[in-house]
């Protein structure tokens, strides 16, 4: 297997034009690394180990070090360097932990440190469906001021950030150091898709730049720990080769599950709050047949997701899910799934994945404390909710995903929301947070165990898997993005950066090198052209802006009623204002209402861009998507953008004017000749210009 993966990657080596860069100039295999160990009994400070004043033993590419620590811990840390395949380089760690009472939690480096970099270049790092962080504005930036999301090392005079994998804050295990002719690939290829810091540095005064992983683990005293390899890869051209070479690693590792016609054509989802955190009640059951269906067809959109479902509302009484009286009562429940689905609608039902409510139940008492994660202090792990002035916040304890306990709670809902009618559940917030450890000796893993990494997906597997006996339509949903999931989730609830709508001068800025945040959602789309995922949009109103952004990155729509004032703006178009959410902590952005104008009108654009994408679903939702490769633009304006979505011969470019400002443009593909041009709003011929905030679908065949 090893070998044919190794001529796969060749190949695409070959391909990209790989570089023969002397990588072994900037990676040093047996320096810069430094190791975290605990004391097992707790009564001495964790301990980092680093390659400080220590000589190893070379053999070959093979660096061994003995006696880490010297005579007060006994480690043993193994380096051995691979250019297994032409142009790339893989390092290989491996620590053998002989000392007692001491466990080995972490190990950073080695990495690509020392290159240099020039404020031309940029790092593309998997930050949700991605990030461009070009260091253009970082040098541009006051001294001794980070620009979010980096740090400042006054000491060092040094850029740095970390984001943990997996979470949505880092949802591959890859990331580039893009130059204007080329870059650096830097990869775990770890098929455990383990807990792991991706980390970026910068240093202004010399131009240093690096980018390397810090890989978390549980190393026991008498094991070995295989640390999962970094390969260094050289590449010329665009990002498009590290992410192909990426893809290729995890379909050899993993498959991405095949998703059943309805999931890969819906369009979106309308998400509703049924009751609230304060027992308000926003749409009874009846109006999943009624309200919520008719304002989903009213809009083009295919699937409702109910929310604040259950007998506590939203954020309540979790894992308590039954139906509530107040909101008319389990028949009116199913009735209204029922005459959702005879108008069409697919519906998706709320639980939470990982929240145990410490108040108001039975279930915490007597269960939920038992599987609630345990930290290091002594104390239950938690969060807080709190969204209204007038009730109290809500505290749940976080469910081990390790508890077998738990596991089979998740598989009990699924099996309820599949009686109630529905076509999938939502595993709120399973794929948002990262990894931790949980120090619990009563959930039958070891003392500390990393949990919330791999078991999130394993425990959404088993129940998909027994759901699919039982309903092969069924789906399993979750809340955020990571790609170890793409195996099991049939589609993503979008709360990610680059998955969700932020106002558009934040978006904007991605057109200039001024910006140390460039929104890039081609990373993540390209990578995995089989994503379905909404894009969050915690709002009941849609700009042309944001409704532009979903269709020209292949996302699927989302809006949300969540409070009355929303209820009344979807109902009858009664334009919400402060005021309206005065008791309200965490309000929709009334930007985007304001911006979105005669409700009327904004419906009436909703409707045509999304029946547009429906129409052209070939393209725009199963197509292979290609981002900006291959695509030749000419415009004078930088706020146009151009992404290619592929259908076998046939090609559909979308293009997308950004700006206030009617704009002239040309689009051409290599191999292909143009077929047809059109919108979803308007007649549209070839040459005719892009009117402001508005898109052109160009139709190419080979």
């Amino acid at each position: 297997m090893k070998t044919r993966i190794l001529t796969l990657l060749a190949a695409l080596l070959a391909a990209a034009g790989c570089s023969s860069l002397p990588l072994t100039e900037y990676i040093d295999p047996a320096a810069g690394w430094d190791i975290v160990i605990e004391s097992m009994t707790g009564d001495r400070q964790d301990i980092t180990l680093s390659t400080a004043d220590l000589q190893p033993v070379k053999q070959g590419n093979t660096y061994l070090y003995e006696g880490v620590g010297g005579k007060k811990i006994d480690l043993a840390v193994t380096y051995a360097a691979s250019a297994q395949v032409k142009g790339a380089l893989e390092v290989s760690p491996r620590i053998t932990n002989n000392e007692e009472g001491w466990i080995v939690l972490s190990v950073e480096g080695p990495g690509l440190k020392s290159f240099q970099a020039t404020t031309e270049d940029a790092f593309l790092v998997p930050r949700g469906t991605g990030w461009r962080l070009p260091l253009k504005a970082i040098a541009q930036a006051p001294e001794k001021k980070a620009p979010a999301p980096w740090g400042w090392d006054e000491k060092e005079g040094v850029y740095s950030f970390s984001q943990a994998y997996p979470s949505m804050n880092s949802t591959m295990q890859w990331g580039v150091l893009q130059s204007k002719d080329g870059g650096i690939y830097v990869a775990s290829h770890d098929e455990t898709f383990s807990w792991k810091d991706m980390k970026a540095t910068w240093k202004p005064s010399t131009g240093e730049a690096g980018l390397y992983f810090k890989n978390r683990m549980t190393c026991f005293p008498g094991e070995t720990a295989e640390v999962p390899a970094t390969l260094f890869c050289p590449y010329k051209g665009e990002w498009y080769a590290a992410a192909d070479m990426y893809r290729a690693w995890f379909l050899s590792r993993r498959n991405i599950l095949e998703k059943p016609e309805w999931v890969r054509r819906n369009t979106g989802w309308l998400l509703a709050i049924m009751k609230q955190q304060n027992d308000e009640v926003i749409v009874p059951y009846s109006g999943v047949g009624d309200l919520l269906s008719d304002a989903a067809e009213e809009r083009g959109i295919d699937v409702l997701g109910i929310f604040g479902r259950g007998i506590g509302g939203h954020d309540r009484f979790y894992p308590d899910y039954s139906s509530d009286p107040k909101l008319g009562g389990d028949q009116a429940f199913r009735d209204g799934i029922a005459k959702a689905h005879a108008k069409g609608k697919r519906v998706i039902v709320y639980t939470n994945g990982q929240l145990l409510d410490e108040n108001g139940t039975q279930f915490w008492p007597d269960t939920g404390r038992f599987i609630t994660v345990l930290r290091k202090d002594g104390v239950l792990d938690y969060q807080t909710w709190h969204k209204y002035a007038d009730a109290p916040a809500r505290v749940h304890g976080m469910a081990c995903q390790r508890s077998n306990t738990w596991r089979e709670i998740m598989l009990r809902l699924a099996k309820q929301a599949n009686a109630l009618g529905a076509d999938g559940l939502l595993y709120d917030q399973l794929a948002t947070r990262g990894p931790m450890l949980c120090y619990s000796p009563d959930h039958g893993h070891p003392v500390p165990a990393i949990v919330y990494g791999e078991d999130r997906t394993e425990n959404m597997e088993y129940v998909r898997t027994e759901m699919a006996k039982i309903n092969p339509d069924f789906i399993v949903m979750t809340e955020g993005l990571v790609d170890a999931e793409l195996k099991t989730i049939g589609m993503f609830h979008g709360c990610s950066e680059s998955a969700g709508i932020r106002p558009e001068d934040v978006f904007l800025k991605r057109f200039t090198d001024d910006a140390p945040v460039q929104r890039y959602p081609e990373l993540f789309r390209y990578t995995f052209p089989e994503l379905v995922t909404t894009v969050r949009h915690p709002n009941p109103a849609h700009t042309r802006y944001s409704l532009n952004y979903g269709i020209a990155f292949g996302f699927r729509n989302e809006m949300e009623l969540r409070y009355a004032a929303d209820r009344r703006y979807v109902e009858s178009g009664q334009v919400p204002v402060r005021g309206d959410y005065g008791n309200v902590l965490g309000p929709p952005d009334l930007q985007f209402i304001e911006q979105a104008g005669d409700p009327q009108e904004a419906n009436q654009y909703y409707k045509q861009v999304l029946s547009f994408q429906k129409e052209h679903g070939d393209l725009l939702m199963e197509g292979q998507f290609l981002a900006g490769k291959g695509v030749n633009l000419e415009t004078p304006s930088k706020y146009v953008l151009s992404n290619a979505f592929a259908d076998g011969n046939r090609l559909g470019v979308l293009v997308w004017n950004t700006s206030a400002e009617e704009v002239a443009y040309k689009v051409s593909v290599p191999g292909y000749r143009q077929s047809g041009i059109c919108a979803p709003d308007r007649e549209v011929t070839a040459g005719d210009p892009l009117a402001p905030r508005s898109v052109h679908l160009v139709l190419f065949e080979k």
